[in-house]
């Protein structure tokens, strides 16, 4: 029965993640200069060319008209989904452990709220000061 709910929370993370990729190219194709990252998902296969254009994408932050604020925001969010990812993909070479879906559940909660602040538009009320030492 274990087995089998493990297989189910898999499958759950796994369409959660990948349906975070759509919002990650929303947001990004949004920015003052869009970022454009192509879907990891096509009709038949994964693009592995998705994934590392996402990485790309985190550097390219660095050059967008926005805040400090919203440039950790942005490179935080895919951050988070790079970690339910990587962590799913281990999981399926690795094999099962349940502290790898803990892992990647509580990456896509942070990844969650990280995606409101940008949806609210409060990138830049999240309460740090970037000067501070």
């Amino acid at each position: 029965m274990a087995d089998h709910d493990e297989e189910e929370r898999t499958t759950i993370l796994m369409e959660a993640t990948l349906g975070a990729t759509y919002l990650v190219r929303e947001f990004l194709a949004e920015l003052p200069i869009p970022v454009v990252v192509p879907e990891l998902v096509t009709e038949t296969t994964m693009a592995p060319e998705a994934v590392l254009s996402l990485n790309r994408a985190r550097a390219l932050i660095d050059d967008e008209p926005i805040s400090e604020h919203a440039k950790i925001v942005y490179r935080d969010l895919i951050l988070e989904w790079f970690t339910a990812y990587e962590i799913l993909v281990l999981r399926k070479i690795a094999g099962p452990a349940p502290w790898r879906l803990d892992i990647a559940e509580y990456a896509l909660e942070r990844f969650g709220a990280l995606a409101e602040l940008i949806e609210s538009g409060e990138v830049d009320n999240f309460g740090f000061d970037l000067d501070e030492s």
